[in-house]
């Protein structure tokens, strides 16, 4: 007896195109796939801006930059984030901005985000003098598409990586101040946007050993931040 959809499975079906069943969060030998930001998929929950909970297996794939949810054996990219508040995910915390997820880092007066990517390039050949080319067009990308389904539904899924393929982390953190999302990836970018807090920030930065390549150290910055900006309020 073919069973009968919850409402709670509709609206994620009305939230998510369909993939096709092949979709994993792991290779044909049982191996994570490094465009994935978990090794498999995850409980999370779902929180539209309307109140409504939804509880589902979960991940998110950086190359595409989309969040995939797994529903009845079938995988599927979100097509609707503007409807989502928050997901939850792994003591994480994940928020639509256009057609993406970013990650929350800190928040208060200021918000800082994390935007988990990846990008896919070819191991190269060997040129000479020990120089390889390192690059992958959209006509390349194209291989690896999973299906004739996902084509007709304008999706590209990198899922089986070639051998000559490998994917290389291109994380951006992002700082939302009055209403006006910036993006930094090092202290001199990052203290452009708080020129009013310069000098604290410079001390702490230095005390603090803070680096601007490791998330941890820019969920401390954070909260220092939010820290100064309430004490000079």
């Amino acid at each position: 007896m073919k069973r009968i959809l919850s409402s709670l499975e509709t609206i994620l079906l009305a939230l998510f195109i369909v993939l096709s069943i092949n979709l994993s969060g792991q290779d044909n030998q049982g191996n994570p796939l490094p465009h994935f930001l978990f090794p498999s998929f995850k409980e999370g929950l779902v929180i539209m801006k309307d109140g409504k909970i939804l509880s589902s297996l979960l991940n998110y794939n950086m190359v595409e930059e989309k969040m995939i949810v797994e529903l009845n054996e079938a995988y599927r990219y979100s097509k609707n984030p503007q409807l989502i508040d928050t997901i939850h995910l792994e003591n994480r915390v994940f928020v639509p901005v256009e057609n993406t997820f970013f990650e929350i880092l800190s928040s208060g007066f200021v918000t800082f985000f994390l935007q988990n990517k990846s990008n896919l390039v070819s191991k190269g050949n060997d040129i000479g003098y020990g120089i390889k080319s390192r690059s992958v067009g959209p006509t390349q990308q194209k291989r690896f598409e999973l299906s004739e389904v996902t084509y007709r539904g304008g999706e590209v899924a990198l899922i089986d990586l070639p051998t000559n393929v490998e994917i290389v982390r291109a994380s951006v953190f992002w700082v939302r101040k009055n209403s006006k999302l910036e993006k930094f990836s090092n202290e001199r970018q990052f203290l452009k946007i708080f020129p009013e807090y310069k000098s604290d920030l410079i001390k702490y930065i230095k005390n603090e050993n803070i680096k601007f390549n490791s998330p941890e150290n820019v969920i401390r910055l954070g909260n220092y931040c939010n820290e100064i900006i309430k004490q000079k309020m």
